[in-house]
């Protein structure tokens, strides 16, 4: 099937450092066209588009030319929340916290920007956005008595006013608030802001109650200026420029339809024609509205690692401890096909994160481990994420992740489900034609259960249970007659919407990496950087040690593909290649299965060949895939301290050197500046290592940091 992903003329796709517009797009792929050269015209099928997404030079930045994104480049230096400190990224989200809370209430009618209205409205306002910030900040506590809560006082009327107008301005986005360093450039001229904030009040009064027309506005505008602009004459000043005609039409046209409804008609008038149908919220295309929960599956089974009770009979299994697990699912509003199912031990922040990661995968390679029939290819980026107002959706990694991938993050109010209805109708689905199928079921209330010996009837484990949920949801579910889709099933409306309009695109392999991968911090040195026995360079890198700028780096790496790291040099993130090819294309947990049996065989080594390592890839590589790929959505999750242990108990003093054939193509040659990264130097003649002695008093697995 053709992956077909919807763009904007307002994206930009940066390719070998150079920017990159839409110019068309049709059935059989995209032409884009270069910023700096008109005359350079790059055309792609969308098959090859996906290939460009992944490459590590290609960058895509959605909505990056609109006026809210314009805005806040002009504010801030940074591109994503997890680049600050946590302070920072609290405050600036706190700050966000307030914004939408206001903008809530004013969608409601109960405020508006008045210093009087606001000042009334902060008391009720400070108290919601303090009794969530105390929710955020005991996240995964237990014991909650006498647990201390950081609190801050609460903004001025004036200042709040202010936040909700830079915010707005911004896109909606928590960086808003975040203040660029003070350049030249940084401002804009005096009077050329005068005279926009001057064109902003007058358009105002087309939101009236009196229905002005756009006429009316248009020589109320060209008054006001020339009054203004002969009050400037008069102090010496120089005059502004009167806004044509189509100027003001276009800034009328930007306002929002429900804003302008509300301001001309009427709060009701505004909710009765733009009110909620009971399926939920429309979408148009695909990913452009995604609905995320959790759920506490109905059905009790046992707590055990995967495969690790697959043997023992039924009655052995019952000796192992039994409880009903959570799931993470997101689905798509406009197809109805669930980009994301995670099972998790217990709500988490980590859990939510990771299952929000698999929206942006393709999960064919789950599916087929699962041993589904159809494939599992709904993916791409978030245009707006709806959750509920839950601990592990409000929780700061949770929040910094969805901001991070350039999505619009909702929490609507609790207890509207229609404002959910999408996600709240697939568990019910899960509840009525999955579980009654499954034993160890344990119903929704004590009536309904009965007698009915759930927890002794308990079978499952986590591997069959997420296998069952799989093709279920893969083979049963996305082929099934949708009565939302009017007869329609989902994986079909997939393929049609996507054919037609497209869907919103995954963000780049950099970007992933940034957002869900593992933070970890390494010195730099003539290796570049060193982790878990590989070392990965860069340019960037090569330029930041012949500088000294940095030392201690802040890193992400990716467990399922050790093939790119991505680095932190001066706030920006930057891809960086794994220097021996043998570990292109392994995941950890494959890495680490090559050096135990390395390290088994060759004990007494501490630098291995590239063509050894090889081998032994090969023979890992033969091993089934299918039990790694369903590892993805259960609960065990590394973490940074996980791969920090592992690293000094398995990888300690690792070092990779080219094998004995310098001209096999399977092996890479290292020159340049970090041409000593991996070990000795490449310039000795092959020889065979079994021939040569090897001295008593060498120290294998010696730790390098250089």
């Amino acid at each position: 099937m053709t992956t077909r992903f919807r763009l904007s003329e307002t994206d930009c796709i940066t390719i070998n450092g150079a920017d990159h517009l839409l110019q068309s797009q049709d059935d059989k792929g995209v032409v884009l066209w270069r910023i700096d050269d008109h005359a350079v015209r790059l055309s792609f099928t969308h098959e090859q588009f996906v290939g460009l997404l992944a490459s590590p030079d290609v960058r895509f930045k959605r909505d990056h030319f609109s006026s809210g994104r314009a805005a806040l480049r002009l504010r801030c230096d940074h591109q994503y929340l997890n680049t600050l400190p946590a302070g920072t990224r609290q405050e600036l989200l706190w700050k966000a916290a307030y914004c939408n809370a206001f903008l809530d209430a004013e969608t409601r009618g109960t405020v508006c920007r008045t210093i009087d209205s606001i000042r009334s409205a902060l008391p009720k306002l400070s108290a919601q956005v303090n009794a969530r910030e105390a929710e955020w900040q005991v996240v995964n506590r237990k014991n909650l008595a006498g647990v201390e809560f950081k609190s801050r006082w609460f903004p001025s009327a004036w200042t709040l006013r202010n936040w909700v107008r830079r915010f707005e301005a911004c896109g909606l986005s928590p960086l808003a608030f975040l203040r660029k360093r003070r350049s030249v450039l940084t401002y804009t001229r005096k009077f050329a802001a005068e005279a926009d904030g001057l064109l902003a009040e007058c358009i105002a009064g087309y939101l009236s109650r009196n229905k002005p027309t756009v006429q009316a506005i248009v020589r109320n505008t060209h008054s006001r200026f020339k009054e203004e602009n002969r009050r400037r004459i008069e102090a010496g000043l120089p005059s502004f420029q009167i806004p044509s005609g189509r100027t003001i039409h276009r800034r009328i046209r930007k306002f929002d339809p429900f804003h302008v409804v509300a301001h001309r008609e009427g709060i009701d008038a505004a909710k009765r024609k733009f009110s909620f149908y009971e399926n939920g919220i429309p979408a148009s295309y695909p990913l452009e509205r995604i609905e995320m929960d959790e759920w506490q599956v109905d059905v009790a089974s046992l707590f055990g690692n995967s495969g690790a009770l697959d043997a023992l009979e039924t009655s052995d299994r019952a000796r192992f401890e039994i409880g009903r697990r959570w799931i993470y699912v997101a689905i798509d509003c406009a197809t109805r096909c669930i980009v994301a199912f995670r099972l998790v031990a217990n709500p988490s922040a980590e859990g939510a994160v990771r299952a929000l990661e698999l929206i942006a995968l393709d999960k064919t390679p789950i599916a087929r481990a699962a041993g589904c029939e159809s494939p599992w290819d709904f993916w791409g980026g978030i245009g707006s994420l709806v959750t509920d107002q839950g601990s592990a959706f409000a929780s700061v990694e949770f929040r910094t992740a969805v901001t991070d991938l350039g999505a619009t993050y909702e929490a609507p109010p609790a207890g509207v489900p229609k404002l959910r209805s999408t996600i709240e109708r697939i568990f019910g689905t899960f509840g009525q034609q999955l579980v009654p199928m499954l034993t160890g079921r344990t119903f929704s209330n004590p009536s309904e259960r009965g007698d009915y010996p759930s927890e002794q009837w308990a079978a499952l484990t986590d591997d069959e249970l997420a296998k069952i949920f799989i093709n279920f949801i893969v083979d049963i579910y996305h082929n099934s007659p949708h009565a939302g889709l009017k007869g329609e099933t989902p994986a079909n409306a997939w393929k049609r919407l996507k054919a037609e309009q497209g869907a919103t695109p995954p963000p780049d392999s950099n970007t992933r990496r940034v957002v869900f991968g593992i933070p970890l911090t390494r010195k730099l040195g003539r290796h570049g950087i060193l982790v878990h026995g590989i070392s990965y360079n860069s340019p960037e890198l090569q330029r930041a040690l012949l500088t000294g700028q940095a030392r201690e780096i802040q890193i992400r790496v990716d467990p399922h593909d050790l093939t790119y790291i991505s680095v932190c040099l001066d706030t920006h993130w930057h891809p960086a290649e794994a220097v021996s090819k043998a570990v292109w294309g392994l995941s950890l947990s494959e890495w680490r299965e090559t050096v135990r049996d390395l390290r088994t065989k060759h004990r007494d080594d501490a630098v291995l060949t590239e063509d050894m390592v090889q081998r032994a890839r090969n023979r890992i590589r033969a091993i089934d895939q299918g039990a790694r790929e369903l590892r993805r959505v259960q609960p065990p999750t590394l973490t940074a301290a996980d791969l920090e242990r592992c690293e000094g108990e398995l990888f300690l003093g690792l070092r990779i050197k080219p094998g004995a054939d310098p001209s096999d193509e399977e092996l890479p040659q290292v020159d340049g500046l970090l041409g000593d990264a991996i070990g000795d130097q490449p310039a000795s003649p092959p020889h065979d290592e079994s021939q040569t002695p090897k001295p008593r008093d060498a120290k294998p697995w010696k730790l390098s940091d250089d």
